[in-house]
């Protein structure tokens, strides 16, 4: 394990290092640890505390993984089903509409100026759309559209208001038909609130986090007696490619549970997660539920548009650096991803020029979070990883370059222990 600790070690050099801290865990197919490591600070101040496994880290999007599970364990229950429209549970979701633009005009509220064009839904929102982003909905601080609608219509409410009022507003595109990247999952978190009376946080506490002895994830850090302090600082990159102190763009003190991005975890705990899921899914799912959510899920128009989002050159859109070999991201590298119930399904395995395995495996499904965290479930190869850092803005070139190290460095691991 020296190599791996040897990366974290130099990515984390007080004086010559490029990140303040981040911890890398993967365990193998039994649930055993290959490594578990932190390095580094939890704070830009080189004299500040040391990160450990165990510091609590704004997880952003990796939440959305954790809201898949709990969204197959209450299929598994029967309490619903993927296919079941979910506006007969949610009131907020029942009269819905899709914007399909703006008439002509500024777009402000007056007389003689563009209003929204809206349609009535021509069928269901499914549990499975939501998981999957086909569902319509969209980020809102991402999409002019939904930027215009908002100022058209008052809103004061956002993606990062830490409430699900700031995820309801207009879909962009009939259900079913197209993908985007949006608030889905925190409406899937909704869904399984009133399915079963508790809050996503009460819930999740219930069926994930106590059955996994992880006891330091959260919607709600501050409710746990925490403060800001204690949460891992958020470094940001500067023009020049240094560190500064920054801010992170997620309320401390949230009101609601936001299973697309608002948990706050450890390396530890996270670690225990994809223990659980890469030894078969035992206490979380069963190994059908587990299979279902790994596999691709959706039609062949809306993979294409997944596809063009993650390609795409956007600071915003650029996730497609999670499946090519080539850590410089070049774009026209990027191998055929499909998508599932948690994540992006690798269509290939990714190799080196000679056509050898170096990292991830055929069928490996993955994704990300918003600052620079990475987390992968390699069912063919036995191995689970998960990548913990703060740093914006995302998609960071440097933190890209570590990852790559460190996933090239594990699969060398677990290569020979599958050679000998």
């Amino acid at each position: 394990m020296a190599e791996l600790d040897e990366i974290l070690a130099r990515y984390t050099h007080p004086e010559t290092g490029s990140l303040h801290g981040a911890a890398f865990v993967a365990v193998d197919r039994n649930g055993k640890d290959l490594y578990r490591g932190a390095h580094g600070r939890k704070r830009i101040d080189p004299a500040s505390d040391k990160l450990t496994l165990d510091t609590v880290t704004w997880i952003a999007s990796q939440s959305k993984l954790v809201t898949s599970v709990s969204v197959l364990q209450v299929v598994e229950k029967g309490l619903i089903g993927l296919d079941d429209d979910v506006r007969k549970i949610v009131p907020a979701l029942k009269d819905i509409q899709v914007m399909t633009g703006f008439e002509d005009g500024e777009g402000e509220p007056g007389p003689g100026v563009g209003r929204p064009i809206l349609e009535d839904l021509q069928g269901p929102i499914t549990l499975r759309q939501l998981v999957t982003h086909t569902s319509g909905f969209c980020y809102d601080a991402w999409n002019p559209l939904l930027q215009k609608y908002s100022k058209w219509a008052g809103r004061t409410v956002n993606m990062f208001s830490g409430t699900i009022e700031g995820q309801l507003h207009p879909l962009i595109f009939q259900p079913g038909t197209s993908w985007s990247y949006g608030p889905s999952l925190d409406w899937a978190g909704k869904v399984i609130e009133i399915l079963t009376g508790l809050t996503f946080d009460e819930y999740q506490q219930q069926n994930i986090w106590q059955p996994l002895g992880a006891p330091n994830t959260t919607f709600f850090p501050a409710k746990r007696g925490l403060t800001k302090e204690d949460i891992m600082e958020t470094g940001q990159r500067t023009e020049a490619g240094t560190l500064v102190p920054g801010s992170s763009p997620w309320l401390f003190d949230c009101r609601d549970s936001l299973g697309g991005a608002g948990l706050y975890s450890t390396a530890n705990d996270y670690g225990r997660l994809l223990a659980a899921l890469v030894s078969g899914g035992a206490p979380l799912l069963s190994a059908a539920s587990l299979d279902e959510m790994c596999r691709p899920q959706v039609g062949a128009a809306s993979d294409a548009d997944m596809r063009r989002f993650i390609t795409s050159e956007s600071p915003v859109n650029s996730k497609g650096w999670l499946w090519t070999t080539d850590p410089e991201h070049h774009w026209q590298d990027f191998m055929e991803v499909r998508q599932c119930l948690c994540g992006l399904n690798n269509s290939e395995d990714v190799v080196n020029d000679k056509g050898e395995p170096i990292r991830r495996r055929k069928g490996t499904v993955n994704w990300d979070g918003l600052p620079n965290l990475l987390w992968f479930l390699d069912r063919e190869s036995g191995v689970a990883a998960t990548f913990f850092t703060q740093i914006m803005p995302m998609d960071d070139a440097i933190s890209r370059k570590v990852c790559t190290e460190l996933e090239e460095a594990l699969y060398r691991i677990v290569n020979n222990k599958t050679k000998a």
